[in-house]
């Protein structure tokens, strides 16, 4: 990673306009950029790649990368909410793996121009920042020290920690914490900038989307729609356009293979593994069940207990805990797990019921 150019990896952390002064005497518009048949394509590369979860590899050329991002993140953003979302979870992932090989200066760097106040606890003769004490070996005397390179003020981390607080060790009471700062390691400090670029991306993409004619991109928008659909099922503005009936009203009989068999298991008051009741409750609650409709099916598992479950469930549907609602497995998460009972051709157990209420959507003619 070494070899690609600084904003190659992080282009976010500029502006556009005032980069692309350095290379053109007038800085061409985005207009002018959607035009040019090689950043067309390869924006349109990059967002089809973050769609399909395809590594993407940039080249050497720091200007490409750097326009090509801008393209994709507009385009992207003029085709679909859940596209773009999509794209800056991606690039955001990338944004860790990038920082996790930088020295601890170019990340304080970054975290800076990002407007994340970290500060750089790191000194050419303390290579590890503040020393804390785990534990020492009973029979070596060894001791074990943990490093933490980086502190953040404790409002700034519990903003940037919002969304990873269902993990107990991002919890405040599980971290070192000293005259009102938090003391961070250089992979804490990573993944706390993962989530502060999203929020960047976001703002930047309707900075920069606005300044992009929809008609210039037309085609390309149409190219990432058409993907939404495979990989997902259905665009946000056709889910938008069905009827209240589809959206609410949960169709058993659209169900995938595999959730099928495990609600049947559970009708019959057997035991449910964890994983069997995450992917049955999960599925539930992203294809637009309440918790109650939830709650309901569960009370025939052998073990119910109406407060557990439903905490559970709430929890699962982002009304606890750190409010993270949480996504179903994958079709190859319950192919590891040997929950798949049938090739459906889908991503999800949720792709493929959506796809089952599309096609009865069209076929009412409603």
């Amino acid at each position: 990673m070494s070899n690609i150019p600084f904003y190659s990896k992080y282009p976010y952390i500029i502006d556009l306009g005032d980069y692309l002064s350095h290379f053109f005497s007038e800085p061409p518009s985005m207009n002018d950029l959607a035009a040019i048949e090689r950043y067309r394509r390869k924006g349109l590369i990059r967002v089809l790649n973050a769609l399909r979860n395809i590594r993407y590899m940039p080249s050497k050329n720091e200007e490409e990368e750097v326009i090509t991002f801008f393209l994709a993140l507009s385009i992207a953003a003029l085709s679909d909410p859940w596209a773009l979302r999509k794209f800056i979870d991606y690039e955001s992932k990338r944004t860790y793996s990038y920082l996790l090989s930088e020295e601890d200066e170019i990340i304080a760097s970054i975290a800076r121009k990002a407007g994340t106040k970290m500060e750089l606890l790191v000194t050419p003769t303390n290579k590890c920042g503040l020393q804390v004490l785990l534990d020492v070996e009973p029979r070596s005397g060894k001791k074990l020290i943990e490093c933490y390179q980086y502190r953040i003020k404790i409002p700034s981390y519990l903003t940037l920690s919002e969304k990873l607080s269902t993990d107990p060790r991002w919890k405040l009471v599980n971290k070192p914490v000293k005259e009102g700062y938090v003391y961070i390691t250089k992979r804490e400090a990573a993944r706390l900038l993962e989530n502060s670029v999203k929020e960047i991306m976001l703002k930047e993409a309707s900075i920069y989307a606005s300044q992009l004619s929809i008609k210039r991109v037309a085609d390309l928008v149409e190219e990432v729609r058409k993907t939404v659909r495979k990989v997902r099922g259905y665009t946000t503005d056709e889910f938008r356009e069905m009827p209240e009936k589809f959206k609410g009203h949960i169709i058993e009989e659209f169900f995938p293979p595999c959730i099928k068999l495990i609600r049947d298991s559970l009708i019959r008051g057997e035991h449910l593994s964890h994983h069997q009741r995450f992917a049955l409750a999960t599925f539930l609650l992203n294809i637009g069940a309440s918790v109650d409709y939830v709650l309901e099916l569960f009370k025939h598992a052998p073990d119910y207990n109406e407060r557990i479950a439903r905490y559970q469930i709430e929890h699962l549907a982002g009304l606890k805990g750190g409010r993270k609602k949480y996504s179903v497995y994958s079709c190859e998460k319950m192919k590891t797990l040997g929950m798949c009972v049938a090739d459906c051709g889908t991503k999800t157990p949720v792709q493929y019921y959506l796809k089952r209420v599309r096609r009865s959507f069209k076929e009412s003619g409603k």
